[in-house]
Parts: C-alpha cells; structure tokens; sequence
C-alpha cells in the first residue's frame, strides 16, 4: 500500500471535506451539492479555469448538436445528448483536419453560434436538471456524498499537467498543430501513430484551441461525468435502489485504473464514456425507432473512432442490439444509420488508407504493407503473458503483470463481485447486460493480457454486479450488511488508487499543491520546457532534433521536430549509424537532411560522434535545464554589401549552399544608422527555381545605439537561387547606413516534405484558383 502518497489523498480529501461543510451551511444545500462545488472549483483552480470553461462551451455545443436526434421523452436525455453532439463534432472535424480552417476565432464562434441556435433545446434539457439532481441526492443522501467524495478524491489526477510519455509524444500532436498551424499535418513519417483513431484527441484539441492552453484535465473530467452519469441511469434501468446506484457511481470511481484515466489523452476513459452510454439506450428501449438506431449509431461510431479495439466492445453490444430489437428495428433505415456510423468513425481510416496504404497502421501491417512500417502486425509482446485459469486473481493481486502499474491497479471489484455477477447472469432483467459486460471484458485481454484495455468494460460490469446482490433489489433480509460491505470495498480499492499511475505513486499530486504545475513539468517533463523555448525564442521555423531513444517528446512542437526512436522509421536507422561513426560526419549529414538549427539532448547524449559534428557545425549551447540541454547549430553564411544607392544598403548572399527542396529561411540583419525619427525600409527579395520570387518589405527604426536590426524567418516550397536584401529610408535622407553584420541560414524543410495533409491542397486556395478560372473563361466569352 503506498503510504505516502494515501496520506496526501486523505489530506485532500479532509480539507474538501471541510470546505464542503462550510459551503453547505453557507447555501443550505445539499451536502452532495457542497461537495460537488468544492470540487468542481479545485479542479478549475488547478486544471485551469480557461481550460474548464472551454470544455463547458464544448459539452454546451455538443448537448445542443446532440438534441437534434435525442427527444424529451428519452430517459438519460442530458448524457446521451453529449455523446451524440460529441460524436457529430468529432467526426465532422476529422474529416476537416488536413485543411487550413481551425483556429480560436473558429471554434469559438462555431460553439458560440450552436448554442445560441439551440439555446431553447439547450434550457429544456438544463431545466429540468436542478430539481432532478436534488431528487437523486435526497434519495439516498449518504451514499451521494460517498459517491461525489470519491469521484472528487480521483479528480485530483485531472489536476496533474500533462507529462505522459504517450501524450508528450503522440497525443499532443494533433492539439497543438491545430492552434499552431490550423491544420493536422498527418506527419507519419515523424510520428507513427499519426493518423491511428484520432476522435479522442480531436475533442482534446477542440478545448485546446478553444482555451488557448491544454485542457486535457478538464476533458477527462468530462468523459468521467459522462461515464457515471449514464451509469447512474443504467442503475435505473436495472431498477436498483438509490442507495446502490450511487455505490455503483462509487465502486467504479473508486478502482485505480479509472484513476488512470485521468491522467492522461489515452482512449479509456472516453471508451468508458460511449459505451455505457449506447448500453443504456439499448437496455431501456424495447421498441426503437429511427432516432434511437441513429444515436446508437453514432455511439457506436464515435466508439471506433476512439480506437480500432473497441470493435471488441461494439461487437457484444451491437449483438445484444440486434437480439434485442430485432423484430422492431427500423430495418428501411438501417443503412443509412450504418453510412452516420461510418462517417463518424471513417476520417482517420480513410485518411491513413489513402496515404500510407494502411487504414490502421501500425496494426496489421503485415496484411497491408505500408511502407511507413516494417511488414509485421504491430503487436506489444510484453503483454502476451498468457491466460491461465486464475486470470481474475492473478489480475487483482498479481496486476503489475498486466499493466505498467504497482500491485493492487485493479482493484478488487473483479473478486469481491464476482459471484453477484453469476448471480445476475440468472436474472432475467440483468443477463443481457452481464453476458455483454463480461464479454466486453474478456475479448481485448484474448489478444493481449493488458489490464488498461479491459477496464473500459468496468463500468457495464459493476452495475451487472450490484444487480446480482440481493439488497442491490431490495430482496435480502439485512441490507445494512451489504451496503457496509460495499463500502468497504469502495474504501479498498481507494487505498490502492496511487498505484494506478506512476504519477500518484510518485508524489506528483504533493509537488503540485506545495510548488505548481511548473515544478511538476521541470522534474517530470523538462522537455517540456525546453519546447516552450524553442516556442518562444525561435519561431515555427525552428527545426529540432530530439536525440536520445527515451525522450522522443516531440508532440507539442507542431510537427517541427524529430525524433530518433521507433515513432520515426527512417530516422531511427541513420541514428544507429552515426552513432558508431566516430568522425561525426553521419550525424552532419542527418542534421543537413532534416534542416535542423537545434538539438535536445542530454548530457549523457554528448557522445564524441555527436560531439564532433556539433563542432564542426559551429554549434552552441543556449541553454541548460538539469541534465537536458538545449544547442543551437549552423548560424548560417555571412552577407555582403554590393553597390547601392546613395543612402541606401543591398546586402547579398551565395546561394551555392542552398538546398535543393523547400528551404526554411532565417536571416538577421545589422546595420549603423543616425538616430532620427525617420524609419528603414527593409525590403527582403528571394528568388525561387523556376522564375518565381517572393518578397517583403517591414519597417526598422534606429535603435538609440547607433544600430537599426532586422529579422526574417519563412518557409518556401522550392530551392532558393537568389537571396538579396536592401534598406533605404522611408524619405530621402542620410542615415548614414552601413551594414554591421548579416547572416542567413538556408535549410531543407523536411517537415514539409512529410506533411502529408498538403496532398489534400488548401481549400481557400482551391477557391480562389476556382474563382481565378471562372472569371478568365467569363472573358474569354467577351
């Protein structure tokens, strides 16, 4: 049991208490109610409250996009609305993602402008929920306040920033190329899983852009409300009593693993989410229609979406459907509800297949042969432990076998429940749902034994199990027992809670209270930092080179880094090969082909192959955070001053150099003037292969040193030939210009050769190339 840790949870957990009880008696609440607002305003304080109110501009949106196909009269209408608009959203932004048309500005007024539309469906599905929130509390008031603290105390995860090694190196990708760039790159050359399902980090990405900063704590919040609240519902279903439905709430909370699922972008969380939310529409509807075959379409839709492996959740659920409905279902409308289905999974698949010839690569590539992949099933062998016939058992007390976690990550759900689950399977109401739920368990760990893939299907399974407990129906004689004892195995699986992440167990919820979140980024994340340099300091021309295998945390850079592990194929290769080169010229050539100006790596990374190609590359270090450095390279050629002008410079540079692919361009800029009020004209002229030039003018003003500085970074689509700059005044006068120094750094733009979105083209340009045809054929008519 790790102590520390528990300690700082139970000291959370008794200052919110404390504060719960203060704010009930200041608004004469519920003390549910009090809990709940003491812990929606930590998470706002520490998740951020810009994040946590894009995150509610994005459930809004979707709740009023949702209330299109869900009516009034469904039960669960709130839930079931979000993961629909959730599902219409996500989908329609997959398949916008190659295109240049996200941004802030965008997605704010998209958001804005469908709650506005639908703000009347919107206020019928909010009315309603104050007095029903009150209702389900009063019911069974202690059990809600044991359930809100738990889900409370496991929300502490979602105050964690972000410093997985998965999201620092794939998930933040999409997110920060979106409000980097407007667009998703699609870069599988640089990072493998970039067009693996993306519906999970496409709703990551919307609250980012949207708040302007990382929201990923705020949007696993969501997807835990939204898992509970339709299990709640589902409770319902089953007609289990108040009191059980909230023990429900709080044996699934409660487990570490859901723990887990907020500490990070991985899909379990939000997989939790949908399925429970289509379980209940097919468990509380005997007769469907249209409506409910679509909203359970689009669930099952957003469910693939999330990621290729939860066919093994859709499958038991899409066959109880069938059994089901099968003599009511809607069958005329069936395909079109198949075609929503397919569109709202289909972008990343479609995508993936069109570009690199595997809609799910890695997975299954040696059926497809990508050659962004070696031919083989990509497949993680480090889970393929086997199932021996104490698999349950060995999972509760042998889990760190079964997850990259400490013992007691499952929980003890699976054991202490289990013989109510064979007790539901005999009961007529409870058996479609148990059958489904322990089949949605059994199926992902056939294919490999990873506890973290099964644990979605939790959340069918503990009210399938609360139904099978006698009290659970009101049928035993000493209900009393039994709730005592369920909340002993809440109290439990709590005790355990710190082992579902390393994140807990190593004290990271103690350094953010105490120190902050930029504390807990510089001793878990320093890269991190390093990326918020190169951020700030050198633009998004800046190339980066992450050098070591362990660190491949390139995500938040916007597709303008590299990495040299696994994620990156070719790279890895010429990596393994400079690193036996001892004369450094294998590293030089990989720094001239990736056109990188900087280079991360850790002190124990200066090898001396890399120590003499960064020396003969006249590089620098800039700076240095614990054992991570940061290292500029190449300053670039020198200009020099060609006949001018009176009172004029022209300044050019040798293009001998310049590589032959499209070119990133800096150049910096020096020059002596008189100090006056009268301002530099700096105009920047590059000519292109094939006759085309591209150029800018800017203003510069005479520093009060004597010196007027001037700088250019662009990207260009083709080889520079020509490179010229002039600077004259903005009116006739001496200024006594002289140039100073000037330096300009031509690289290749590898970045843009593995953008593989441009094959898609931009759509405004597609416009206007549109437009510009029209009117040259409306002439030609003339």
């Amino acid at each position: 049991m790790p102590w520390g840790p528990l300690a700082t949870l139970a000291k959370v957990a008794l200052v919110a208490w404390i504060l719960t009880y203060g704010l009930r008696r200041l608004f004469r609440c519920h003390v549910a109610t009090a809990a709940a607002g003491v812990w929606l305003a930590a998470l706002a304080y520490y998740g951020g409250l810009a994040p946590m109110l894009a995150v509610l501009l994005v459930a809004a949106a979707a709740m009023a996009l949702g209330s299109l196909i869900v009516p009034k009269a469904w039960e669960g209408r709130a839930p079931l609305s979000v993961l629909a608009g959730l599902a219409l959203i996500s989908g329609i932004i997959g398949w916008l993602l190659p295109y240049q048309v996200h941004g802030h500005a965008v997605y704010l007024l998209a958001l804005l402008l469908i709650c506005v539309v639908r703000w009347r469906a919107m206020a019928d599905i909010l009315r309603p929920l104050p007095r029903a929130w009150s209702d389900v509390v009063g019911g069974a008031p202690r059990m809600a306040l044991l359930a809100v603290m738990v889900v409370g105390v496991v929300s502490t995860c979602a105050w964690v920033p972000t410093i997985h090694y998965d999201d620092l190196a794939y998930h933040l990708g999409l997110p920060y190329q979106l409000d980097t760039l407007g667009y998703y790159r699609m870069d599988v050359g640089s990072r493998l899983w970039a067009v693996s399902a993306w519906a999970g980090d496409i709703v990551q990405g919307m609250a980012f852009v949207t708040a302007g900063a990382d929201a990923r704590g705020a949007v696993d919040a969501l997807w835990l409300v939204l898992a509970v609240a339709g299990m709640w519902k589902l409770c319902e279903v089953l007609e289990l009593n108040p009191g059980m439905r909230w023990l429900a709430v709080a044996i699934y909370a409660s487990m570490p693993l859901t723990a887990g699922t907020l500490t990070g972008m991985q899909t379990e969380g939000p997989t939790a989410a949908v399925a429970v939310g289509a379980a209940l529409l097919i468990a509380q509807t005997s007769v469907p229609d249209r409506r409910r075959l679509l909203t359970t379409a689009l669930l099952f839709g957003l469910l693939l979406g999330l990621k290729v492996s939860n066919l093994m959740t859709i499958g038991p659920l899409g066959l109880w459907m069938l059994l089901r409905w099968w003599r009511d279902l809607p069958w005329r409308f069936a395909p079109v509800a198949a075609v929503c289905a397919l569109a709202i999974a289909g972008s990343s698949y479609f995508y993936a297949y069109i570009l690199t010839g595997n809609p799910t690569l890695p997975i299954f590539n040696g059926y497809f042969h990508s050659t962004y992949y070696a031919f083989a099933n990509f497949h993680d062998d480090r889970w393929d432990t086997g199932l021996p016939w104490n698999i349950l058992w060995k999972l509760v007390f042998d889990a760190s076998d079964y997850a990259e976690a400490s013992s007691g990550v499952a929980g003890f759900t699976l054991l202490a429940l289990l013989g109510s689950l064979l007790v539901a399977i005999t009961n007529r109401r409870a058996r479609p749902l148990a059958l489904v739920a322990a089949l949605a368990f059994a199926l992902p760990l056939t294919q490999i034994q990873y506890l973290r893939y099964a644990h979605p299907a939790m959340v069918l399974l503990v009210p399938a199990m609360l139904r099978g407990v006698p009290a659970g129906a009101g049928e035993w004689r000493y209900p009393r027992a039994a709730m005592v004892a369920l909340v002993l195995l809440v109290l439990g699986n709590l005790a355990f809670v710190p082992n579902g992440d390393w994140q807990l167990r190593q004290g990271v919820l103690r350094q953010l209270t105490d120190k902050g979140a930029t504390s807990v980024i510089d001793t878990y994340a320093p890269t991190r930092h390093l990326a918020e340099i190169i951020r700030r300091h050198y633009g998004d021309q800046a190339r980066t080179l992450l050098v070591g295998d362990d660190y491949p945390f390139a995500a938040e850079l916007a597709g303008n880094a590299f990495v040299v592990n696994w994620y990156d194929q070719q790279l890895a290769v010429q990596v393994d090969k400079a690193r036996v080169d001892a004369s450094g010229k294998t590293w030089l050539a990989l720094f001239e082909r990736t056109g990188v100006n900087l280079l991360i790596l850790r002190d124990t990374d200066l090898t001396p192959a890399l120590d003499a190609a960064i020396r003969q590359d006249r590089g620098v270090r800039v700076y240095k955070d614990g054992a991570f450095e940061l290292w500029k390279l190449n300053p670039g050629i020198d200009g020099n001053a060609e006949p001018a002008p009176a009172n004029a410079v022209i300044i050019g540079f040798d293009m001998a150099s310049a590589p032959p692919h499209a070119t990133l361009v800096h150049a910096d800029v020096r020059l002596h003037c008189k100090v006056t009020d009268i301002p530099i004209v700096i105009g920047w002229n590059l000519a292109q292969a094939g006759g085309k030039s591209w150029t800018r003018y800017e203003w510069a003003k005479c520093l009060p040193t004597g010196m007027a500085e001037a700088s250019l970074d662009v990207a260009l689509p083709g080889r520079v030939t020509g490179f010229v700059v002039k600077a004259a005044p903005a009116r006739p006068a001496d200024l006594g210009l002289q140039l100073a120094s000037a330096k300009a750094s031509l690289r290749r733009d590898f970045a843009a050769e593995r953008d593989l979105a441009k094959r898609f083209g931009n759509p405004v340009d597609m416009v206007k190339e549109w437009n510009h045809a029209r009117l040259l054929a409306r002439r030609a008519k003339r």
